[in-house]
């Protein structure tokens, strides 16, 4: 009973993270929980043939323990992650506090937001007509495939829903989530705009971004945008992959 428990687990978790590969998306969240749950899935379905080998072959019985302990090391490290990520994600910002709103770019379809994009300038929209005194940077490059930069599109999104085009600023050269608010600095000061911001990205992102942000010396809340339920597992885990290399980077 508990092998067939943990076949089908393998599979489901097989076609949850591999979900986002019909939509073009191979990523280190995707790719690991792709693999990860297949080795679930036939591990458990050659059980017996894995018992006999470990038995037989040392070197094997060894990687196969190694293999269990870095599992259950890379889980606990997951959960723990989960926990911050959780967090950030539901501190409440201070509506009576002067921000500037920072909406991170994510993306084009064309001349059109990505569904990600359009979630996070929906967020940014609500906001912004709630504190009509907030200033707004749209941060995001031209990728090589995108007609124009995001920061463009987003800028002509906004004031299609009725933001006044005074309230926006472009920053249109960043890459990353890091120029994106290391380029929007400049911005900050050239215009004297309140240095607390308000960062506006999916809810996943939520933890990195505000990490990434304080490390470079804002004063940051986060307003979380939310995720097409589908891509919102292997998100997740490639957040935890983008958290634990700054933590080793730094």
């Amino acid at each position: 009973m508990l092998r067939w428990f943990g076949i089908l687990t393998g599979i489901f978790g097989v076609i949850l993270f591999a979900l986002p590969f019909f939509a073009g998306i191979f990523n280190a969240g995707s790719l690991a929980g792709t693999f990860l749950f297949l080795c679930i899935a036939l591990g458990c379905g050659y059980e017996k043939h894995l018992s006999a080998l470990c038995a037989s072959v040392p070197w094997i019985r060894c990687a196969c323990r190694i293999a269990q302990l870095g599992c259950i090391l890379f889980a606990a490290v997951s959960m723990i992650t989960g926990v911050f990520m959780y967090r950030e994600c539901h501190r409440t910002p201070d509506p009576a506090k002067e921000q500037t709103v920072i909406v991170l770019g994510c993306g084009l379809e064309g001349n059109r937001p990505s569904r990600s994009l359009l979630y996070r300038l929906q967020a940014a929209e609500q906001w912004l007509k709630e504190h009509p005194d907030a200033p707004v940077i749209v941060s995001g490059g031209q990728g090589s495939d995108e007609i124009m930069s995001e920061a463009q599109c987003m800028a002509g999104w906004l004031k299609n829903h009725g933001i006044d085009e005074s309230r926006i600023y472009q920053e249109d050269r960043s890459s990353s989530t890091y120029e994106n608010l290391a380029f929007s600095r400049a911005i900050l000061e050239e215009n004297s705009l309140p240095e607390d911001i308000l960062l506006v990205t999916n809810d996943f992102h939520i933890y990195r971004a505000c990490m990434i942000a304080r490390r470079q010396g804002y004063t940051c809340t986060g307003l979380p945008a939310k995720t097409t339920p589908w891509l919102f597992p292997a998100s997740v885990l490639r957040e935890v992959f983008g958290i634990l290399y700054i933590m080793i980077k730094s």
